[in-house]
């Protein structure tokens, strides 16, 4: 901003003969007084990107699949007191109550960071749809996931994380990942 004021300043002051002060009337001073109009009236409308949430799709953002490793949880508030835990946590784009799950993630290439959790979003809590393969482990789907990318690391070590949000699970499958349709895998003989 000091960069407008300044330009004001110098383009005002060679209008008015070096006296930093704009005649009234003149063409320039009316441009200036529109373009910090404009300035203003842009920053009470304009539209943030912090926080934008994409949406994708799970085949797509998940090839290899998704593994849930842990219950479904409340994400509450902090309190600071372990024996009395703070109120429920609810989005605050979409209303609804935030639980967590831990999860796997084969496709994530860094293996610091394959296993994190995804918040579900419902009024209801959420419950898997398919059977365990191992004991705390489960193939899962998601339905409605959005992905927000975040700055995650301290000092020179930042990276670009991500917060995965979803409404929650879609429709079981068995536990080899196939449909649970009579035609899936099948091709027809010619």
């Amino acid at each position: 901003m000091s960069g407008v004021a300044d330009e004001r300043v110098g383009v005002r002051g060679r209008m008015a003969g070096g006296a930093g002060v704009a005649l009234p009337g003149t063409e320039i001073d009316h441009i200036l007084r529109r373009r910090t109009h404009m300035t203003t009236a842009n920053k009470k409308n304009s539209f943030t990107r912090r926080g934008f949430r994409f949406r994708v799709e799970f085949a797509e953002y998940f090839g290899m699949g998704l593994y849930q490793t842990s219950d479904v949880r409340p994400d509450t508030e902090y309190t600071g007191d372990p024996n009395r835990p703070g109120p429920q946590r609810r989005d605050l784009v979409t209303g609804l109550l935030q639980w967590k799950v831990g999860v796997m993630d084969p496709g994530e290439e860094n293996p610091r960071r394959a296993s994190y959790e995804i918040v579900l979003l419902s009024d209801t809590e959420p419950v898997p749809t398919t059977q365990e393969i191992a004991p705390n482990v489960r193939p899962i789907e998601l339905t409605g996931i959005t992905v927000e990318p975040r700055l995650a690391g301290d000092g020179q070590f930042k990276y670009v994380s991500k917060a995965v949000r979803a409404s929650g699970y879609a429709p079981g499958q068995s536990a080899s990942g196939r449909g649970t349709g009579s035609a899936s895998g099948s091709k027809s003989a010619s």
